[in-house]
């Protein structure tokens, strides 16, 4: 059978949607020529898509688009073959795969002869052989590979690759370890209250037996030059501004932005005092004493205590105070952590 043929033969299994034959002549075709693994792929891809369907985990559309993908790598390899022209070695193979795809007479005849004319000597006449490489018969070259060429040339496409982005990672993270590290560091106020100062925050930064200080500018301090084999230690970071509570913590670096959250203190949260009778200096009972937010009442020993909420607290605040038989009085107070407020009472 001519190659013309053989090959109308497959389009025409292809024309038929009878793929499983076209491919399995393709193989015995195609067998030890550089093509012969991309039919193996085609193959391969076309099983798993039948597979898939009857199972029924792809959809009959999904499916048709991807049999029309494999028919259209197919036509494209036969169009290939065709400018190429048959490989003789393979002819031998494929005549029982064409008895069980057709039993058409004319083409089991053509086939047959054409492996007589492989077998002919006129054919070998002229010919010649190269060990490990291109076989040359007549006018026609077959392009043969050799094991170690083989597995050169699978080195050359995967190892070489996969060394080469184990040598480029290794590379990166060389890299890393010697660049230093940065950290900013970030003053977020949990307790913010627009009458009272944003904190000034000190800030101590320990790694190693070094420690740096920075102030914080407008709530950021930024910390340079930090060794690259820190980056896998903990750090120990101290926090410090009037007015809020200390923090002394450890981290590790996996950020180059920290948010250190702070909480003011109790130090404006508390107003204590005594309120007594201004000409007797007694100590009043059930004096009303209120800020903005608060009021109570003084004890028998004319004391009170009013503790201030944080959105309420203020660096001074102004006391109403009164009682009946008594002249009401309002004072404004610095609030003084741990001081006692001393107010006397006049009578009318």
């Amino acid at each position: 059978m001519k190659h013309q043929t053989l090959i109308a033969e497959i389009h025409r299994l292809i024309a038929r949607d009878e793929m499983p034959a076209a491919l399995k002549i393709l193989r015995g075709l195609l067998e030890n020529t550089p093509q012969f693994n991309e039919i193996l792929q085609q193959s391969g891809r076309l099983e798993n898509i039948r597979r898939q369907m009857r199972i029924g985990i792809v959809s009959p559309a999904d499916a048709t688009l991807e049999q029309n993908r494999i028919r259209q790598s197919v036509l494209e390899l036969l169009s290939e073959i065709e400018q190429q022209g048959a490989p003789p070695a393979a002819i031998g193979d494929l005549l029982a795969a064409v008895e069980q795809e057709s039993a058409r007479p004319e083409l089991r005849a053509e086939f047959e002869r054409a492996v007589s004319i492989v077998n002919s000597k006129n054919v070998v006449v002229g010919s010649n052989i190269s060990a490990g490489g291109d076989v040359h018969i007549g006018d026609r070259t077959i392009h043969t590979e050799s094991r170690i060429s083989r597995r050169l040339r699978l080195f050359s496409l995967v190892f070489v690759p996969v060394l080469a982005g184990i040598g480029a990672f290794s590379w990166f993270q060389w890299k890393e370890l010697q660049t230093p590290l940065v950290l900013k560091v970030r003053v977020e106020n949990s307790t913010p209250n627009p009458e009272l100062p944003e904190p000034e925050a000190q800030l101590m930064l320990t790694y190693g037996q070094k420690t740096e200080t920075k102030t914080a500018v407008n709530g950021e301090a930024l910390f340079e030059g930090i060794p690259a084999n820190f980056q896998e230690e903990r750090l120990r970071l101290q926090f410090s501004a009037e007015g809020f509570r200390p923090i002394d913590t450890t981290f590790s670096f996996d950020d180059e932005l920290m948010v250190l959250a702070v909480w003011r203190n109790d130090d404006l949260a508390t107003l204590s005092g005594i309120i007594t009778d201004a000409a007797s200096g007694q100590p009043l009972e059930g004096v009303s004493v209120s800020i903005s937010c608060c009021q109570t009442l003084t004890g028998a020993a004319g004391q009170f205590t009013l503790q201030v909420p944080p959105e309420h607290q203020r660096l001074s605040q102004r006391l109403d105070i009164f009682k009946n038989g008594y002249e009401a009085k309002s004072v404004t107070t610095p609030v003084i952590p741990g001081e006692t407020l001393r107010q006397g009472l006049a009578r009318h």
